[in-house]
């Protein structure tokens, strides 16, 4: 099968048995938009390859045709799709050398030690400059709210109720890499994620990244960091820092959400949707059930460590249990039926999206000014 042949294989199996793309769309939750860029092979209208895969794979099982046949065309597109390097196509023929060799090589014998000698500190002192790296910095947590950028090996102090706590950028690739004292937490751009410090299942920061370049460790991170309401009241001046940034903030602060678990006034990168319980003293780890009602591709990471991605067929089930969050992403938001149950037995059905939407949800404890915790669905941006 050719490149060219993936969307015509699509478009004429289904003209074939007399579909429409409306129909089509209806009966496999694929939004229609996705039907007709996959069979004009206009793959720049996804949000990414994982996804592409997932709808080429769903559409053609859907059709009769052979997925397998398809994913593998398509994957062949993306080879052809990659440039030759300009330095292959321009660099020029060379003529034989060797005759010229082996006229040189008596005259190149008798020198060669000479060479070496006054070549090899020249080559080292060259080499330095390119192996020195800048020291790692370390930066202290003195305030309510500190937003810097930091490198890889650059680490962050952070003062809590008589100790100091250590957190380390580890590394920049797709996420953000630091060390915290419960192990290594990975964010995404655009991310918040709670920083438990003292190890007692409850956030005392909030780590939310504002830049960085996937795979370019040279530019670092902005991260912005906040205290908890536990850190905070230990900072000095905690109060008339709070107070200026919800001066700054403004509406922005009028319109969070009620149940927040960071600051009153902080920017958040995501926005609550819903609350499925709520009136806890305390985080408990609770369960997500998902059942595919139709193709899709999804992916959970449970308390940023645990993360997997498979494509899931109709009928198939799933469940994770999380202490603290768990972040879904689906392809198609309809297929998935989500059922949340917590200790004490009870249960709340959560709808991702709508058909064909790719959704990116949070499902995570927060907590209320009062000390109250709820369990609330979060978009995340």
């Amino acid at each position: 099968m050719n490149a060219i042949a993936i969307g015509e294989q699509l478009r004429t199996a289904r003209e074939a048995r007399g579909l429409t793309i409306d129909y089509v769309a209806d009966e496999t939750n694929i939004a229609k938009r996705y039907i007709a860029a996959m069979e004009d092979e206009d793959f720049s209208v996804f949000p990414g390859e994982p996804y592409i895969i997932g709808f080429l794979r769903n559409y053609a099982e859907y059709l009769g045709l052979e997925s397998a046949s398809i994913v593998q065309a398509f994957r062949g597109i993306r080879i052809q799709e990659q440039p030759v390097p300009i330095q292959e196509l321009l660099r020029p023929k060379r003529r034989p050398i060797w005759p010229l060799v082996a006229v040189g090589a008596l005259a190149a014998l008798g020198v060669a030690g000479f060479l070496i000698l006054r070549l090899a500190p020249d080559e080292s002192a060259d080499d330095e400059p390119a192996l020195t790296r800048a020291e790692p910095v370390e930066h202290q947590f003195d305030a309510a709210v500190l937003e810097t950028r930091l490198y890889p090996g650059d680490t962050l102090l952070v003062p809590y109720s008589g100790d100091v706590y250590r957190l380390v950028l580890t590394g920049i690739d797709d996420r953000v890499a630091i060390e915290t004292p419960v192990g290594v937490s990975r964010f995404m751009l655009g991310e918040e994620g709670a920083i438990d410090l003292d190890k007692d299942n409850q956030a005392e920061l909030y780590a939310f990244i504002v830049d960085f370049q996937k795979n370019d460790e040279s530019r670092g991170a902005m991260i912005r960091f906040k205290a908890a309401a536990a850190l905070a009241g230990e900072l000095p001046s905690a109060a008339d820092q709070g107070a200026a940034e919800a001066a700054d903030s403004g509406a922005a602060s009028a319109a969070a959400p009620a149940v927040v678990a960071a600051p009153a006034g902080a920017e958040r990168p995501s926005t609550q949707e819903s609350i499925i319980f709520s009136g806890k003293r305390s985080p408990h780890p609770f369960v997500v059930n998902v059942t595919f009602r139709n193709y899709a591709m999804f992916r959970h990471e449970i308390d940023r460590k645990d993360r997997e991605e498979r494509y899931y067929h109709k009928g198939d089930q799933i469940s994770v249990t999380a202490n603290n969050s768990a972040k879904l992403w689906a392809s198609n938001a309809a297929a998935c039926k989500l059922t949340i149950q917590a200790s004490g037995g009870q249960s709340a059905d959560v709808e991702l999206g709508a058909p064909g939407e790719v959704a990116v949800k949070q499902i995570r404890w927060s907590q209320a000014e009062d000390g109250t915790w709820s369990l609330g669905v979060y978009n995340v941006n």
